[in-house]
């Protein structure tokens, strides 16, 4: 069960996994996108969100827009925005981390087979205010150190065990798992 703190405790039965790709000096993005193209990356990001709701700012919402001409396919996107977006069937606003988790939970339930977790994908302000919440990082640490605009805000490493990692030619997939309290 998560909690955020908002406004009021948000809570979910389900999973709340942070999914990222991140360079060895915390880039995440630059002038709106990626600043690198790793197939294996996007071939990961994926597989793992596929069937899934997946939380995001509207501008990571509007470069995938940009990107893919439409919301990313089988998978129910939750745009965190303040502004009004006219959305396709498979992508809803919301204004609040709230109103977020809740229309991710609705998708779950009702779209995604009762999916037992929700993704945040992004952008930093996102990732920032969902951390404190996650129960699961899924990162792609992208061994390289590009300019950007963008970072991955600084978390407690200590509060999460690696579990997994996948070392590749220039990235490694890692996953950590919030540790019990």
């Amino acid at each position: 069960m998560t909690a955020i703190d908002d406004s009021a405790p948000v809570e979910t039965d389900r999973e709340l996994v942070g999914i990222v790709a991140v360079a060895d000096n915390g880039v995440i993005g630059k002038d709106g996108d990626m600043p690198w193209h790793i197939p294996a990356d996007l071939k990961h990001f994926k597989e793992t969100t596929m069937d899934h709701p997946i939380i995001m700012g509207r501008v990571t919402y509007e470069g995938i827009l940009e990107a893919l001409g439409e919301p990313l396919p089988g998978r129910t996107t939750v745009v965190l925005t303040s502004r009004d977006l006219e959305t396709p069937e498979n992508a809803v606003t919301a204004r609040s981390l709230e109103e977020a988790l809740e229309a991710a939970e609705t998708a779950a339930r009702e779209r995604h087979d009762a999916a037992d977790r929700i993704f945040v994908a992004g952008g930093a302000t996102v990732y920032e205010q969902f951390l404190s919440a996650l129960d699961r990082l899924i990162v792609t640490e992208v061994h390289e150190e590009p300019d950007g605009d963008t970072y991955f805000p600084d978390w407690d490493r200590a509060s999460f065990d690696d579990v997994s990692r996948d070392d590749r030619d220039g990235f490694a997939f890692v996953e950590y798992v919030r540790r019990s309290s």
